[in-house]
């Protein structure tokens, strides 16, 4: 007699998952800073790939809201992590959040995270309680999660000292393959346009949010002396810029930014200090539009600016050699095609999220 053979593989649409980064209240979810638009994205590209997602936000509509097929936000209200095969926090509040549902020993959390550490580290740049508060909480998703997220080598490196081997996953912030046509030119302006785009609120930052309000203020002034118009793009307190050398357009949407950067002459990306472990993902936004970049040394990711052959490293805290980088990028002839296709083939939303696929398929034997 033949034995019966049992069939244990499964389907992705068997998996779901829930992501989970939980903050104030909000009366709709819109992706207008990196954190939100990274959740979206990859939560986006796991449901792509067939999983079942639900995206754990804290809306006070209190409805389930079907994004895409295999895709919905979720209720934080009705949340029960009882139901899920896999849950992704995002940064510590998303531990934080599903440690108040009591998830927190669920088997398979997978945690991204800043990399804070139990000790001072000139490359962390965190602190007072701020930094205790994220460090405490570091310390308890590394006793839980079955996986450690985080954005760079440098960061991983930094985790393996804190805690000790472990699986840790090296996931960068991706960007859009496929993006909207090219429309109207956004800004009103006759000059030449340099862009920074971020987030200057951060309350846990908040020496490094001045040190860069103090920097836009230094360029904006070199530049406006040739006739360069310096925009903020992105959320924040703007009163320590000088509006007479940096213009603030506020926040704008993920879906609608990218004719702010297509029609942008040159884009800058400032560190966080030297050394630095954390990356800087507005530069993948601007060589997909084809924006040249101009970046502090420190930054991890600077070498894609490299690869992509569209634009300059600046040293560290030198703001005149800075501002004349940028008015060289500016100058320039770029081959502005090649380096989009090189974002496209290498750091793409679709891309990142293999390193889960891979895991997902080898864990619950996904055939």
């Amino acid at each position: 007699m033949k034995k019966k053979i049992i069939q244990t593989s499964r389907k992705r649409e068997d998996i779901k998952i829930a992501t989970l980064y939980i903050s104030k209240y909000v009366d709709n979810f819109k992706a207008q800073t990196m954190d939100t638009i990274r959740w979206l994205k990859i939560s986006e590209s796991l449901a792509e790939l067939g999983y079942k997602v639900d995206m754990i936000t804290n809306e006070e509509s209190q409805k389930i809201i079907k994004i895409s097929g295999n895709l919905r936000r979720l209720p934080y209200s009705k949340f029960n992590w009882k139901g899920y095969s896999v849950i992704k926090t995002l940064f510590q509040e998303g531990f934080h959040s599903l440690e108040k549902t009591g998830g927190q020993n669920h088997p398979f959390i997978i945690s991204k995270t800043t990399v804070v550490g139990r000790h001072n580290n000139p490359s962390v740049h965190f602190t007072g309680w701020t930094r205790w508060r994220l460090s405490s909480i570091q310390r308890r998703m590394n006793n839980k999660a079955k996986y450690i997220t985080v954005l760079t080598k440098e960061s991983a490196m930094l985790w393996s000292k804190e805690y000790g081997q472990r699986k840790i996953l090296i996931v960068p912030t991706g960007v859009d393959k496929n993006i909207p046509e090219k429309g109207r030119n956004p800004y009103k302006f006759k000059e030449k346009v340099v862009l920074f785009t971020g987030n200057i609120r951060n309350y846990q930052q908040r020496k490094v949010n001045a040190r860069w309000q103090e920097i836009l203020n230094t360029i904006g002034k070199h530049l406006s002396k040739e006739n360069i118009k310096l925009c903020f793009i992105g959320t924040g307190d703007t009163k320590k810029l000088n509006k007479s050398y940096v213009t603030c357009l506020g926040s704008i949407e993920n879906k609608i930014i990218w004719d702010y950067l297509r029609y942008a002459n040159c884009g800058i990306a400032l560190a966080e200090g030297s050394p630095q472990n954390f990356e800087s993902s507005k530069i993948y936004y601007y060589l997909r539009a084809g924006l040249p970049v101009v970046c502090e040394d420190p930054i991890p990711n600077k070498e894609i600016v490299k690869k992509a052959k569209l634009g300059f490293i600046a040293p560290y805290n030198n703001n005149a050699k800075m501002a004349k980088l940028i008015i060289k990028a500016i100058n320039k002839k770029w081959d502005k095609k090649q380096a989009i296709n090189y974002i496209i083939r290498n750091h793409t939303w679709d891309k990142r999220v293999k390193i889960y696929d891979e895991i997902f398929k080898k864990s619950f034997k996904i055939r």
